[in-house]
């Protein structure tokens, strides 16, 4: 795992006093879906052993700090949306945690979500230009890149078909 409650705390929209015990569960999830892809795996296994034995080098260090904490903040975030922001209750899905809390409409769903998935989108983009600048000091990321496999780095932050990333605001937002 790459971070902990201190740096989470600090590089996620979450407010510093939140209980972020829910969400720590969405880290490896996160690092699995945003980091792996964009670093390789080779890369990813270094830097999961460094940060674990708290022996960092200062290339790395400065890979985690620029590129990769700002991404996996947001992306624990939305990764952890669904169940964090609301609860489900046995009368459904409720803002809040108790019953007396408002049901949630697919209009403040569909905002927090599409606000995240922006924050996510732009700060891959840069996370992935950081590391194209700077591929020279990272030979994992660099040989990966070279041998094609499949944990080459990948430019997931392009519109696919099937999903629409970069898509436009909808202009009828009275969802119901």
């Amino acid at each position: 795992m790459l971070l902990n409650r201190k740096i989470l705390s600090e590089y996620s929209p979450y407010p510093s006093q939140y209980d972020l015990t829910e969400v720590m569960q969405y880290v490896d999830v996160a690092e699995k879906l945003w980091i792996l892809p964009l670093i390789g795996g080779a890369m990813y296994d270094e830097l999961c052993e460094e940060v674990k034995d708290n022996n960092l080098t200062p290339e790395n260090a400065t890979l985690l700090v620029e590129a990769i904490y700002p991404l996996l903040g947001f992306a624990v975030a939305y990764e952890a949306l669904p169940l964090t922001w609301a609860s489900v209750t046995e009368i459904g899905v409720v803002k809040g945690h108790s019953d007396n809390s408002d049901s949630l409409t697919l209009k403040d769903i569909t905002y927090v979500s599409e606000h995240l998935k922006r924050q996510l989108q732009a700060r891959g983009d840069y996370a992935l230009e950081w590391i194209k600048d700077r591929i020279e000091y990272y030979p994992l990321i660099a040989e990966c890149t070279s041998c094609k496999c499949s944990c080459q780095p990948k430019d997931l932050y392009k519109p696919k078909s099937f999903q629409q990333l970069y898509s436009p605001r909808r202009k009828n937002t009275n969802l119901r």
